[in-house]
This record gives structure tokens, C-alpha cells and sequence, in this order.
């Protein structure tokens, strides 16, 4: 049986050794990243620090 340890260096070999994989980690990255960002607005009224 496989440690958590070794299923994730398993699945990031996957990721990083597949453009699709990555591309779609990366997309997702980025949703969110948005998703925080807009949350984080929310929460501060929209206001912007300066």
C-alpha cells in the first residue's frame, strides 16, 4: 500500500509530465485565484487599500 506521500508524488509526476494535465492544474489554479480575489472584495466592501 502506498503512503499519502508517494500517491501524491505519483500524481504530480502525471501533472507535470503530461500539457493537459498541467494546462487544466493551471486553469484551475487560476479559478481560484478569481474566486479569493472576488470573495476578498466582498468581504472589504470593494473598497481598495492605497
Amino acid at each position: 500500500m502506498m503512503s499519502k506521500k508517494d500517491e501524491m508524488a505519483k500524481l504530480i509526476d502525471k501533472v507535470i509530465l503530461d500539457p493537459i494535465w498541467l494546462r487544466r492544474l493551471s486553469d484551475r489554479v487560476y479559478e481560484l485565484m478569481v474566486e479569493d480575489m472576488r470573495n476578498q472584495s466582498e468581504r472589504t466592501g470593494n473598497r481598495r487599500m492605497r
